[in-house]
């Protein structure tokens, strides 16, 4: 895949472009995926970035008809790039956001940590839950709440 992004201001229109519905839910990779999520993430406190998430893909999905938000595969993601972010601090967004794209890009790495039955299940969909085939290693506690532990 070629560098996606070139500038921190064309993660900006993205991040624009997502929360304003203008981009087609059929269109949205899960490159834009990721890096709208990491922009949550290096703006706002981990529970907030989850907020704005959730409701901005329940938004953009309702602009366009469509359904099927999935609570567990959204926080998945989220941790998975929360992490990321705590382990490769500094640089510029657009350099992070490549970077992340580069080691995330494979969708189906969620398919280590759950089955296709638990994913796939109402329960999964509608509210978190562990996964069932790996344990996940990832921090529990953004770079902040980290701080307010010390």
């Amino acid at each position: 895949m070629p560098i996606p992004f070139a500038t921190d201001a064309e993660i900006a229109e993205l991040v624009r472009r997502f929360e304003s519905c203008e981009i087609n839910p059929a269109d949205f990779r899960h490159y834009q995926h990721l890096t709208v999520a990491l922009w949550y993430v290096r703006q706002l406190p981990y529970e907030l970035a989850c907020e704005k998430l959730r409701a901005g893909i329940q938004k953009l999905a309702a602009a366009y008809g469509k359904s099927g938000y999935h609570e567990t595969i959204t926080l998945f993601w989220l941790m998975v790039v929360r992490d990321f972010v705590d382990a490769h601090e500094g640089g510029t967004l657009s350099d992070l956001a490549n970077r992340l794209v580069e080691a995330l890009d494979d969708k189906d790495l969620i398919k280590e940590y759950y089955s296709q039955e638990l994913i796939s299940s109402p329960a999964a969909k509608e509210r978190w839950v562990e996964p069932d085939l790996k344990t996940l290693s990832l921090k529990r506690h953004s770079k902040a709440r980290r701080a307010d532990m010390k």
